[in-house]
């Protein structure tokens, strides 16, 4: 636990985002009872800006703003696993009454809405405020403590279709807007950082269907120039899809707020950075690529059980030369190291490394038909849900010397 960490009894998390924040076609809910103290607002996880008059235990299962279907959001998942892990580990040596961190989580995402619809002076932005607002309130009538601690966003698909060339600098003004209004409104003094995970359904996205995108290489970029106000997560292309390629499953939606809540835990709690795996460094001597990795839980593997090789394990070398030399061997080398051997040494410009950049147009995401690689961690977080908690890295592009 940082020494730097101040308990609150409630402790806010506002969702935003597009259809994948609302937990768009994870049908049936999954989280039909709450086994710890989290909440949501009486009007459901998903909730307008009205009608927050008090609070409820925090489960899966209400209704999204205008439809009638209820879903599995990541909701619950985030909330029950950091509860978990704060009562059975961080938080059991803390006095009496500040041996647990329950969550108040509120979601106002839209399906299909890129961040222009969704920023500071729309609608659904006014609508977290009201959340935070109503919240602070709740809680100081009842004579308890409030804090909001994060933003959890997942987004991307609509600015991936309008091609939007500014996205990472999207990122770093959403974050910076949900920070100062929050602060304004609750006076408090803790960062607000937005955590993020890529999109890897770009196959299925865009006219024509696209086989490659900015956007995850965008969100990429924002986290690592935010210095901890944007954190990315992990990419999506480990969990299971939707038939549709584009949403997840209940269980989908489920597992991806487990990931969200390891990071939240090694941030907001543990007061320390947190880094998916992505390229530390990058050298080359003759054919031979070597890449060091941050690392959540070292070692490194390569898994294609989990999720199918789509060839090289997802890595690819491209240079601008006429005879660009393919992949003969990637071998995980050490702990945090992958090395990469050409069938011989490279003579163009331009040299790059990517992995789980590219994909075929029109194929669903996931872990076995959309872009993705086998590059994982060792991650031995216990899920509740009894999934696989391995970090999986993250796609890029990134440029070789």
């Amino acid at each position: 636990m940082s020494p730097s960490f101040v308990h609150y009894d409630i402790n806010h998390v506002l969702g935003t985002g597009q259809s994948l924040s609302v937990g768009s076609v994870g049908t049936p809910p999954l989280t039909l009872t709450q086994p710890y103290d989290n909440l949501s607002f009486v009007t459901g996880v998903m909730t307008e800006a009205t009608g927050l008059t008090s609070f409820i235990p925090l489960v899966e299962g209400d209704l999204c703003t205008g439809t009638t279907i209820a879903v599995e959001t990541m909701s619950s998942g985030m909330a029950n696993l950091v509860t978990k892990m704060a009562r059975e580990s961080l938080l059991v040596d803390q006095p009496a009454g500040k041996t647990s961190h329950d969550l108040l989580v509120s979601v106002h995402g839209l399906g299909g809405i890129a961040y222009s619809g969704l920023k500071k002076g729309t609608s659904a932005y006014a609508t977290g405020m009201a959340q935070v607002t109503a919240g602070k309130a709740l809680t100081t009538d009842a004579g308890k403590s409030y804090v909001v601690r994060a933003v959890t966003n997942v987004h991307g698909e609509s600015d991936h279709v309008a091609l939007n060339a500014n996205y990472a600098a999207d990122l770093a003004q959403w974050q910076a807007d949900y920070e100062a209004d929050v602060k304004a409104l609750t006076g408090q003094s803790e960062p607000i950082p937005m955590f993020q995970t890529q999109m890897s359904s770009w196959t299925k996205l865009g006219t024509p269907l696209s086989t490659t995108s900015a956007i995850p290489l965008a969100q990429l970029a924002a986290h690592v120039a935010s210095g901890g106000k944007i954190v990315l997560v992990g990419p999506k292309y480990h969990l299971p899809y939707a038939p549709d390629g584009v949403h997840l499953t209940n269980v989908g939606y489920r597992h991806m707020g487990e990931d969200y809540a390891k990071a939240y835990r090694r941030v907001v709690m543990e007061g320390k950075p947190w880094e998916p795996i992505r390229p530390r460094t990058i050298t080359r001597k003759g054919a031979v690529i070597t890449v060091t990795f941050h690392v959540p839980s070292p070692p490194l593997a390569l898994d294609t059980t989990r999720v199918t090789d789509p060839g090289n394990y997802g890595f690819e070398y491209v240079d601008d030369s006429d005879v660009t030399p393919g992949i003969d061997e990637i071998v995980v080398s050490s702990a945090d190291t992958v090395t990469i051997t050409l069938f011989s040494a490279p003579t163009g410009a331009n040299a790059r490394l990517r992995y789980a950049y590219r994909g075929i147009p029109g194929a669903p995401g996931g872990p076995k038909t959309g872009p993705r690689g086998n590059l994982r961690d060792s991650d031995s977080t216990a899920s509740r849900n009894g999934d696989p908690l391995y970090n999986w890295c993250v796609h890029f592009d990134e440029p070789v010397p």
